[in-house]
């Protein structure tokens, strides 16, 4: 059975959702217990997709089954608090790649460059039985980071910020809903309760705005609730932005294909 593994920050559990729920080929969908996995599983409740959560150390029982055409996905999610911490990012996923690789026949990372630390981790990391994949645009390059994979990658992002001059501080979905917690992970500050040092903070880095992103993605109900709360507590104009899935499905697709491809030419070299 071929099996695929997603690997990434837990900013992107919609799109995980998302593109869960528009694979027409999944047989089986693990998601990986480690902490971080509450938010995925809710979504996919509310869908009623079926899954199963299992500890890292019960993968391998994946491969005591007969094989099949179809393919199963192990998902993955990281903390946010990783966001912050360059080097840490970097040495956790690495660790996490070499951990699957033996279970998967392709792995897809839902991060970008990330502080320019994972810039080298489709050579790095890439073997021939289980290739590595990173989100990248439609030139080829890395995005920077989540809010560029939503936004169609460097060029879009960068258009963006033209039109709306420097100073804008981005929300997604995901972040605009924990985005305390991105805050303190991003290490903007680490207490974005204390509103007065907070908002000394911003206005040192030059933030005047925050953009709402919509991705067309809606798992999330109070996504503008809290971006409102987020823009009204620290005297932000609040802006409207138009993301989109595309990057990531692409990426995601691309990943499946050469996955599905390269695992039905190895069993047809053994047989």
């Amino acid at each position: 059975m071929p099996v695929m593994t997603i690997i990434g920050c837990r900013i992107f559990e919609d799109e995980v959702v998302h593109l869960i729920e528009k694979e027409p080929e999944l047989e089986e969908l693990i998601i990986v217990k480690n902490g971080n996995e509450a938010g995925v599983i809710r979504k996919l409740e509310k869908i009623g997709y079926p899954h199963r959560v299992l500890p890292l150390e019960k993968v391998p029982e994946l491969f005591e089954r007969k094989d099949s055409g179809r393919f199963t996905l192990i998902v993955i999610l990281l903390k946010f608090a990783l966001d912050g911490l360059p080097e840490k990012l970097r040495e956790k996923v690495y660790e996490t790649i070499a951990e699957m690789q033996e279970y998967s026949n392709g792995i897809l990372l839902l991060y970008g460059l990330c502080g320019n630390v994972l810039g080298n981790v489709e050579i790095d990391c890439s073997v021939p039985r289980c290739p590595v994949f990173i989100l990248k645009d439609r030139e080829g390059s890395i995005v920077d980071d989540c809010v560029g994979a939503v936004l169609g990658g460097r060029e879009g992002f960068l258009s963006k910020l033209v039109s709306n001059g420097a100073g804008t501080y981005f929300l997604t979905p995901v972040g605009a809903v924990y985005w305390k917690e991105m805050l303190i992970a991003s290490r903007v500050t680490p207490e974005p309760e204390n509103v007065e040092m907070t908002k000394m903070i911003f206005d040192i880095s030059g933030y005047r705005k925050v953009a709402q992103i919509d991705t067309g993605l809606h798992y999330e109900q109070e996504y503008e609730a809290k971006a409102r709360e987020f823009a009204d507590l620290y005297g932000f104009e609040l802006i409207n932005m138009k993301g989109s899935p595309e990057l990531v499905e692409e990426c995601y697709e691309k990943a499946r294909e050469k996955v599905l491809r390269r695992k039905k030419e190895l069993l047809k070299n053994n047989q």
